[in-house]
């Protein structure tokens, strides 16, 4: 099918003809001007007057890792947004990330990306197990960085929470893949919940398999221009399933002993590593805690976490970012301002040498910058934050008497 347009374009109106949702790339879509200055960056006091003025708070202070330096200390969290077909990303993703970089965080992750395609947690997910999914990525990654802004991708299997509806999409049955659900342990005793489709048990060729589709998706962010990757190792998802004997009751190399069941990750992390440069950092997102103390039996807890984290970082692990819970059904949750943030501060006084994100119902500059300062991490992530106010990095400036570098752009919003 074709469809004709009229494009008025320098009042010249000319007909172009385009196959069914082709899109026209116009002369001016790829325009950036130069921002000197990151936006979120430190240009001084608002308030020379008020106390402390000249000390710069920590969480607008510039932070680097490896090759990868940031403007501030402001990390945007993956979240997912249901918003894609086959894996691409596309317009939406652009705008969506995009207004952040315009807005001053110093860092986007973009949202869990399925490294296989039934890896995704449901058929709106983004991908990255194809070379045609890498010029969507690459597009936004363009124009994160010509805001001044950094961009990473969290590298994703979903195993057995995997091929669920979207809460907003209405696809057909034959869009999911709930024979091909699977997980480190099969059978009914490890469907999540009732919502969640029974998994199979990963075969050690599967697994194989999905340990080298890690390492391509990795190599793949690369190619699109990507500064970082993290892999995603919490919230009830693979990797996270394979950790916590809630979830892998194998008997093989990959189950049993906390050894063992961490060599899924470790193996995850060499393959990324082997296929992402050196100069690159990699961040891995974990749950600190099953929060399920109320059940009989072994869970997943924070001293096995700190345990980990020493051996990721000896794996090539620089940044570990530090959440929680999703694992089971049957978790306790009593969630409230940074509540999280002390899974982050053990792993940080334990584990020298290693960088920590702290992430947890962060909602603010003055919380933010306390959580820095009282070296309970090293960055701050927020999600859900940054949903209801994507200018939450020019916000906290405000609150912190700073006065933060606006893009050229938005720069008459000043006053």
């Amino acid at each position: 099918m074709v469809v004709s347009n009229n494009i008025n374009n320098n009042n010249t109106t000319v007909d172009i003809t385009v196959e069914k949702n082709t899109r026209i790339q116009y002369p001016q879509e790829r325009y950036f001007i130069d921002q000197p200055n990151a936006p979120g960056s430190y240009l001084g006091p608002i308030d020379a007057t008020k106390p402390n003025a000249d000390k710069i708070p920590l969480v607008f202070q510039p932070y680097t890792v490896k090759d990868l330096t940031i403007a501030n200390r402001f990390v945007v969290a993956p979240m997912c947004m249901f918003s894609s077909t086959d894996g691409f990303f596309t317009d939406y993703h652009l705008v969506h990330l995009g207004s952040f970089a315009t807005l001053g965080a110093g860092l986007i992750l973009a949202e869990a990306t399925a490294v296989v395609p039934e890896g995704r947690i449901s058929p709106s997910d983004t991908g990255i197990w194809k070379d045609e999914q890498i010029p969507g990525l690459k597009r936004i990654a363009d124009f994160i960085h010509a805001q001044g802004s950094k961009f990473g991708i969290q590298l994703a299997h979903a195993g057995r929470k995997a091929s669920v509806k979207a809460y907003y999409a209405d696809l057909p049955e034959s869009a999911y893949w709930k024979d091909n659900v699977v997980g480190p342990s099969g059978g009914a005793d490890f469907q999540w919940d009732a919502n969640h489709h029974v998994p199979r048990e990963l075969s050690r060729q599967d697994i194989e398999e999905t340990i080298k589709a890690f390492g391509t998706a990795a190599a793949r962010a690369h190619k699109a221009g990507l500064d970082t990757v993290e892999i995603h190792g919490a919230h009830g998802y693979l990797i996270h399933q394979f950790l916590s004997p809630v979830s892998n009751h194998r008997t093989d190399k990959y189950g049993g002993s906390l050894e063992n069941r961490a060599r899924f990750l470790l193996e995850v992390i060499r393959e990324v590593r082997a296929n992402f440069p050196a100069e690159k950092p990699v961040f891995l997102r974990v749950s600190a805690t099953d929060y399920v103390e109320h059940l009989d039996g072994p869970s997943w807890e924070i001293e096995q976490t700190v345990q980990i984290a020493k051996w990721v970082k000896e794996a090539g692990v620089d940044v570990f970012h530090v959440s929680s819970g999703g694992n089971s059904a049957k978790q306790v949750i009593n969630a409230g301002p940074n509540y999280q943030v002390p899974f982050a501060e053990r792993v940080k006084k334990e584990v020298p040498g290693l960088e920590v994100v702290a992430v947890g119902l962060i909602t603010g500059g003055k919380q933010a910058n306390e959580v820095l300062e009282e070296e309970k991490a090293d960055l701050v992530a927020i999600g859900r934050a940054f949903l209801r106010s994507p200018n939450f990095v020019l916000n906290a400036a405000l609150e912190l008497n700073v006065k933060a570098k606006f893009s050229a752009q938005y720069e008459r919003g000043r006053m």
